[in-house]
């Protein structure tokens, strides 16, 4: 099924260019950094100047209280609103998030509102939308109904648009993203493991437990790669599993 999936591409990836000029007066050299590493006025400006980047990265500190904002539910909603507005994804997926949890006070519970943005947010590129797409349809929750087929596809989207993120913030005049890999190597994992799951217990796809290895295996190669280390002992301990999985089967 992996060779036959057409790959959803990215509609945006948030960073920022920053040209420094030596003072010795050599040439001037780019770099891209996180907006977290922009002070809280700076983001406020630009996003004024319509910065979609700086619209997502405030509606998130608004949301969780960090980086300079109080924790503000409308202030966090109207950015995300302002960022979806402009076409990034994952300001579509927060978005999704206020119609399940009502106690914010800005929108009503509404699982199929919730659903709609969820599903417009993944096949924008949200991997994280993604990958809440892909548990919805496998429990038949939050406005989804029970759906293997989808909840494979998803699955393997997400796992395709990490290592795309990953693959973006790993270039070699990219810095300051320490963070954000570490959340694209633990969402990798996630997903390694679901898409194992999925092939050992015949969800989405036929059963077969060498596809359910085989995942384990690429998801243990790139948190090696990721890390520097030489095992990966949850990975590890999840390949024991299946394995007895199997001789249970059998």
């Amino acid at each position: 099924m992996s060779e036959t999936v057409e790959m959803i591409r990215p509609g945006y990836i948030p960073s920022v260019a920053v040209t420094f000029t030596p003072k010795d007066g050599g040439e001037p050299v780019t770099v891209h950094r996180p907006y977290e590493a922009v002070p809280i006025e700076e983001l406020r400006r630009h996003a004024m100047g319509g910065d979609e980047g700086s619209m997502l990265e405030l509606g998130e500190r608004y949301l969780f209280g960090w980086g300079g904002a109080e924790q503000d539910y409308r202030q966090s909603y109207e950015y995300f609103k302002q960022a979806a507005e402009k076409g990034v994804p994952d300001a579509l997926c927060h978005l999704a998030d206020f119609y399940l949890d009502p106690e914010r006070g800005i929108v009503q519970r509404d699982e199929k509102e919730h659903f709609r943005m969820r599903e417009l947010a993944a096949k924008a590129g949200s991997w994280q939308a993604m990958e809440k797409l892909s548990r919805c349809y496998e429990q038949g929750v939050f406005g989804a109904e029970k759906n293997p087929d989808q909840a494979f596809y998803w699955a393997l989207q997400a796992e395709n648009m990490i290592r795309t993120y990953w693959n973006y913030y790993n270039q070699p005049n990219f810095v300051d993203f320490l963070n954000t890999c570490r959340l694209l190597l633990r969402a990798h994992t996630r997903i390694t493991f679901l898409l194992s799951h999925y092939c050992a217990n015949g969800i989405g796809v036929p059963q077969d437990y060498e596809a359910a290895m085989r995942w384990l295996e690429i998801g243990e190669r790139f948190a090696m790669a990721a890390t520097g280390l030489k095992a990966i002992p949850m990975f590890r301990q999840q390949k024991r599993a299946l394995v007895q999985q199997m001789r249970g089967d059998k």
